[in-house]
């Protein structure tokens, strides 16, 4: 049995709003112009835009032939998808190159390699091997630059420390490049390490320490 709709039953207030094809276009083309996406290039990013344009592009064209308003939901929604798509996919990564540049120091104050052993031994203790794993990597850094093997640089990166060292200690390359990475994901939540991890990273930490710097002999060359 079929029930005759009223007037007040449609509303014009109550008829959902939904973009035209080339409003919808227009929409992911803004949010993907905005800066977040602009500063993933290039690459990946960039491709990721290019294939989700194309890829609206086509269905507009689809929908463009459904019946009534059928297909200007459709087109909405997909409008709508495409964006929550590509924020929830570079977002994250942008965080996580975010997290990577960042400086291995932080604040003003300037602790001795010694002091941020001393403070990694008592996280060790307290089972904060997070934190331990932290000031771990600190000590090493700041042990490089205590025998002016590495110049103290505001700002460096762990990635950019671990680099350094391995020219100056290229027998531990491997240890020294894991340390980074795992200060990295410690400090930024990525991983939690294990004591094993800390232990792993203190012994590289003393067998760095313990090792001349291949360019001891050169002239000018400063030793440990």
């Amino acid at each position: 049995m079929a029930f005759p709709l009223s007037a007040a039953a449609l509303r014009p207030s109550e008829v959902p709003v939904v973009p035209g094809s080339g409003e919808a276009r227009q929409w992911a083309q803004e949010e993907l112009a905005k800066q977040l996406y602009q500063d993933a290039k290039p690459g990946w990013a960039e491709q990721l835009g290019q294939l989700l344009m194309q890829a609206l592009a086509e269905l507009l064209q689809k929908v463009g032939v459904a019946p009534g308003q059928t297909g200007l939901v459709i087109v909405g929604a997909v409008a709508v998808l495409a964006i929550i798509a590509v924020v929830l996919i570079v977002r994250p990564r942008l965080n996580r190159r975010k997290a990577q540049e960042s400086a291995v120091f932080e604040g003003a104050a300037v602790l001795s390699a010694n002091e941020h052993r001393a403070r990694a031994r008592a996280a060790a203790e307290a089972g904060d091997f997070r934190a331990a794993a932290t000031e771990q990597f600190r000590a090493m850094v700041r042990s490089a630059e205590e025998r002016d093997i590495s110049m103290p640089a505001p700002g460096r990166t762990a990635v950019e420390v671990a680099t350094e060292l391995e020219r100056a200690f290229p027998a531990h390359a491997e240890p020294l490049h894991r340390s980074a990475e795992l200060f990295n994901a410690a400090r930024y939540g990525q991983q939690t390490p294990t004591a094993d991890m800390y232990r792993q990273m203190a012994d590289t930490d003393a067998a760095v320490a313990a090792a001349t710097p291949v360019y001891a002999d050169q002239a000018g060359a400063v030793q440990p």
